[in-house]
């Protein structure tokens, strides 16, 4: 008796499992739970290169929570419209930022928005503005991560690195001591140049300020350049004139020098009774004329003296000074020995005379 109950119940567990598929029941027939948004909300969109990935009623995040949900994706001028929902407790900038994410790489995409520093006064999104292309981007995906990943492997890119390695290895390998020294000069070289800072500053400055100069008078500068070949042309062709020129030059300064050495003497005598003379004739001072006056007078009668057998002299006394009757203390009468001197006097000028007119010293 216990036996029949058993298999009775093992037979009716059978026929159940046998008549679900007829039901068909499926796990696509299990209604699944959506996001949803509690309280008010209010539309904004944004405009994105693409969003091929975004997911129906995907999340809408602000730091990592959820502030609103994707209600519409629409494609606009070759670009996707996304419209969303966020929460009326949410105040959201105009200069806010909107970028697709993806929370793991297995993880569905959903929108992060950023919000600049809050500032006295900014504008604020309302109930169907819009977040532009320029305010949006997309992050990489997984996709994407691996196409990178099979490119670095595959495309040579480690082993390039490879070969940098043993290129490196064999220019540095064996040589520590000197790539340690290069190191140590090359240091003491940069702090010695940043501790110039001011003095390189100060150059360049400098050199600024000239090249400035020389780029405002770049037109006065070029005049010059453009007859600097024609001057030059003008040389080149005077050139044996020049040279001529210059010997000559150089001649005469020889004779001056020659003049100057061998006359020093002779020509500071000749200014002292140069001197003199002018002294004396200063001293003459009104009676100078009456002087050459007289000596015009003089003159006719001595050369008609000259010129006969005898000596005729005819004088006509002007002009008296005796010193011994104005200066008794201090003159004399004159007497013979006056005349030696004169005569002496004379002859030493007459030589002088002769000596130049015969080729003496210059």
């Amino acid at each position: 008796m216990g036996t029949r109950p058993r298999a009775l119940t093992g037979l009716v567990a059978v026929v159940a499992l046998l008549a679900i598929p007829a039901c068909s029941v499926t796990v696509e027939n299990i209604p699944l739970p959506k996001p949803q948004v509690d309280g008010e909300t209010y539309t904004v969109h944004a405009i994105f290169e693409d969003a091929l990935n975004l997911p129906d009623q995907a999340k809408v995040k602000i730091g990592g929570s959820d502030v609103g949900i994707v209600t519409d994706i629409t494609t606009t001028n070759f670009t996707a419209d996304v419209a969303m929902k966020i929460r009326k407790d949410v105040a959201l900038p105009t200069k806010s930022t909107a970028e697709l994410r993806q929370a793991t790489p297995l993880g569905d995409v959903f929108v992060a928005i950023a919000m600049p520093p809050k500032e006295p006064g900014q504008q604020l999104l309302t109930d169907g503005s819009t977040i532009e292309l320029e305010q949006t981007s997309a992050g990489a995906t997984v996709e994407e991560l691996l196409t990178s990943l099979s490119l670095l492997v595959n495309g040579g890119g480690l082993n390039q690195l490879s070969k940098l390695v043993s290129e490196a290895d064999s220019i540095v390998g064996g040589r520590g001591p000197q790539i340690s020294h290069l190191v140590v000069e090359m240091t003491n070289i940069i702090t010695s140049l940043n501790s110039q800072t001011v003095h390189i500053d100060e150059t360049l400055n400098g050199l600024n300020a000239t090249l400035g100069t020389i780029n405002q008078n770049k037109v006065a500068l070029g005049q010059v350049a453009d007859s600097l070949p024609a001057m030059i042309g003008v040389l080149a062709e005077n050139n044996q004139t020049i040279g001529d020129l210059l010997a000559k030059v150089a001649v005469t300064s020889d004779a001056l020098g020659d003049f100057a050495t061998t006359t020093h003497d002779q020509l500071s005598g000749l200014l002292d009774n140069t001197t003199k003379l002018m002294n004396g004739l200063s001293d003459m001072g009104d009676d100078f004329p009456q002087t050459l006056a007289t000596l015009h007078e003089v003159r006719p009668k001595a050369v008609a003296s000259m010129q006969g057998t005898t000596l005729a002299v005819g004088v006509t006394l002007q002009y008296l000074s005796v010193g011994a009757l104005s200066d008794p203390l201090g003159s004399r009468v004159p007497d013979g020995s006056d005349v030696k001197a004169f005569i002496g006097s004379l002859i030493e000028v007459l030589e002088r005379v002769q000596y130049r007119l015969q080729g003496g010293a210059r």
